[in-house]
């Protein structure tokens, strides 16, 4: 008999390039919380960025790399059109819609929420699902937009909250933030790593060459993922 799906999980994104923290963090909620499904959703045209000129397969084929480990987590292609732009409210529309009985957490870093109010109808998601907020360094509540410290007045809750694992079972109107914080990854800084190569670089160079030419990348990529982004030429610096 298939598991009934109570809870599920939701980490969207560019994914420009994934990288591993993607995945710890996609784990560590869907264990915190006690998921049933997690899906990671790539953005085809991601609304607030101008830098994902990657196409959306290259970028879902580097996904599958790296979770081709992690049979918990799905990849979603809900947001692979990549002719209009893709909004978080209507993603929680299309997830309900697919799975009506479920609770559906959204999960952000704290770099996001504390700037959810320049978001497409930000501050109504919790009208629909519960949003799950993990710590990323360098970033704190108290740094949030005032429209945002407002909002979280009425619907935060705080990991150490007595009424935290009571409100788990609520199935919109939460704001949760956990305790466990994260590194900031610089996702442009990795594409930095492989423009400079580029320029330099007259062949393809083997894993064991990695180490000097993406130190940074090697911290937090795939080996398989560096492999891929290289045997296609992603990340080139386009021309002006």
């Amino acid at each position: 008999m298939e598991k009934t799906i109570k809870k599920i999980g939701v980490l969207g994104g560019s994914f420009n390039p994934p990288h591993n923290d993607h995945i710890r963090i996609a784990e560590y909620i869907r264990n915190r919380l006690d998921l049933d499904l997690f899906l990671i959703v790539p953005n085809a045209l991601p609304p607030h960025k101008d830098t994902c000129h990657v196409e959306f397969s290259h970028r879902r084929r580097m996904l599958q790399i790296l979770t081709e480990n992690h049979s918990a987590l799905q990849i979603s292609d809900l947001e692979k059109d990549p002719n209009v732009p893709h909004y978080t409210i209507d993603l929680i529309d299309k997830i309900k819609s697919e799975y009506p009985q479920s609770t559906v957490f959204f999960c952000m870093g704290m770099d996001s929420l504390i700037y959810l109010d320049k978001w497409r109808n930000g501050l109504d998601i919790t009208d629909k699902c519960n949003i799950v907020v993990i710590g990323r360094k360098g970033y704190s509540v108290d740094d949030s937009n005032p429209e945002v410290k407002d909002y979280l007045k009425t619907h935060a809750v705080y990991e150490s909250d007595s009424t935290f694992s009571e409100k788990l079972n609520e199935k919109k109107g939460n704001c949760f933030l956990l305790k466990e914080c994260f590194n900031d990854v610089s996702s442009s800084k990795i594409r930095q790593e492989f423009e400079e190569y580029y320029k330099t670089a007259e062949q393809h160079m083997d894993l064991a060459e990695y180490a000097d030419k993406f130190p940074y990348s090697l911290t937090y990529l795939d080996r398989g993922i560096i492999e891929y982004i290289v045997k296609n030429s992603l990340y080139r610096k386009r021309e002006s």
